[in-house]
């Protein structure tokens, strides 16, 4: 039981800045403010399922899909790294959301669930990267069981705020949600580092001294 919830906390801590529910939240609004209550929460539910459902995949399909392409974890984390880091500038250098294409979505569109709010908003490439470096870097079933509880647990929460978006939005304001946005920003960047670190020492054989 130790090591389940020790795996689901590492998936919950690299997770949930790479999603940044807070952050979504304004877009959410904008997107379902013709929507009823129940319309609105049927949205987020169908999203957050659909992006469980993405990341559980790629979770325990990682090995599978780096074998058929002949692709090693190192590759893996260098790009992966990479693409969590565009994010995470992203992030810190703008509060909107429009570079994930959610400018695309006009307000009061009912069929939000799958894309953009699954896709890219809450399993977008990134989060898709995390949950492969995941997948590779444990193979014992306890760790599976653990880091799909973690992705569980952050889609839980994303699914949270974002039925309470506009209660957040209004309470916290613009420029607060920009300033967790920026820390957001930062802590992804950090995660984006050390896979970027993790494949180079693995391609070189280079130890990483902690």
């Amino acid at each position: 039981m130790e090591e389940l919830l020790k795996d689901a906390g590492v998936a919950v801590a690299a997770l949930f800045p790479v999603i940044d529910p807070i952050g979504n939240t304004p877009w959410f609004v904008a997107a379902t403010r013709d929507l009823s209550s129940r319309e609105r929460r049927s949205q987020a539910l169908w999203g957050v399922l659909i992006a469980i459902v993405m990341l559980i995949g790629f979770l325990v399909a990682g090995n599978l899909i780096l074998d058929f392409f002949g692709v090693s974890l190192a590759a893996v984390e260098f790009v992966g790294g990479l693409v969590i880091g565009w994010v995470g500038w992203e992030m810190i250098r703008s509060a909107q959301l429009s570079k994930t294409g959610a400018e695309d979505v006009e307000p009061g569109e009912v069929d939000i669930a799958v894309s953009p709010l699954a896709f890219p908003l809450l399993a977008g490439p990134g989060a898709l990267a995390v949950a492969l470096g995941l997948s590779n870097r444990h193979d014992a079933a306890v760790d599976y069981a653990g880091f799909a509880l973690g992705i569980v647990i952050v889609l839980a929460i994303a699914f949270v705020i974002l039925t309470r978006a506009g209660d957040i939005v209004s309470r916290l304001g613009p420029r607060w949600i920009d300033v967790i946005n920026g820390v957001m920003g930062l802590i992804v960047l950090a995660i984006a580092a050390e896979l970027v670190f993790h494949g180079i020492s693995d391609h070189f054989g280079l130890a990483i001294v902690d």
